[in-house]
């Protein structure tokens, strides 16, 4: 999948772009299915009971076509062209939300470049739970003027926070820079996101210290469950292109749970 200039123009500007029914009707019955036992895997009595947030990786046997996206060209190979470089599967993961998710980042760090692909196995609109996202806020000094409490900076309600909203049906996906300010209103409690992870491959001594300092993180937050983050299903894809950010990721001593 070739994107377009004008794409690579519009993320690039607004830091975000959405592709229409990237997945089919049939994939999206096959997301749906596995996204439901692969998280209910990781809950205790096998039901989430819609209290709190829940999230769980996708990256075992019990979910393969979902895990196995993150070398489908749609995802793996538009990552490469959205930051011009050759990139890391860092994760593919799913959360049951609950309620309204109020605005972040998922990043303030700017050393490093990443995106993001959020997939919905069921439609969003913006009074239901629908991302929504500031465009532009991924680059400074935008990112770092945006307040986490718009009521007491701007007197503004956080649903009322100027945005984009991504209504969707089941089979278009967004993608955005991770550093991207975004939140969510109006959600149930089990609303289901489907996500995927890419990271730059670090060139260069500030992107390697940061991408080692999330993965920290990001092993950390899994390592409460006793699970590793990259357990044998993940390790054992035969993909050659899944093998080569295997083996990357062992060299920057971000594989193994620290």
């Amino acid at each position: 999948m070739k994107l377009s200039s004008q794409q690579l123009d519009h993320f690039n500007v607004f830091g975000f772009l959405i592709i229409r029914q990237l997945l089919s009707p049939e994939e999206m019955a096959r997301f749906g299915r596995e996204f439901n036992a692969g998280l209910d895997s990781w809950i205790e009595n096998g039901k989430h009971d819609g209290r709190l947030r829940h999230y769980a990786t996708l990256m075992e046997e019990i979910s393969p076509f979902i895990a196995g996206l993150a070398h489908d060209h749609r995802f793996g190979v538009v990552a490469e062209q959205l930051l011009g470089k050759e990139v890391l599967a860092i994760a593919v993961d799913g959360n049951y939300h609950v309620n309204d998710t109020l605005w972040h980042p998922d990043t303030r760090s700017l050393d490093y470049s990443a995106v993001k692909f959020c997939i919905y196995p069921d439609p969003l609109t913006g009074s239901n739970g629908a991302l929504r996202v500031i465009p532009g806020s991924h680059r400074d000094p935008f990112l770092s003027q945006i307040s986490r409490e718009p009521e007491k900076a701007y007197e503004l309600a956080q649903s009322d926070v100027p945005s984009y909203t991504f209504e969707s049906q089941p089979g278009d996906v967004i993608v955005f820079n991770v550093a991207l300010w975004h939140a969510a209103f109006g959600g149930d409690n089990c609303r289901r996101q489907g996500v995927l992870v890419y990271y730059e491959d670090p060139d260069t001594p500030e992107a390697t210290a940061a991408i080692k300092e999330q993965m920290r993180s990001n092993h950390g937050k899994i390592a409460q469950t006793g699970r590793p983050f990259y357990g044998p299903y993940w390790r054992s894809i035969p993909h050659a292109r899944h093998q080569r950010w295997i083996r990357r990721l062992a060299e920057l001593d971000s594989l193994e749970t620290f």
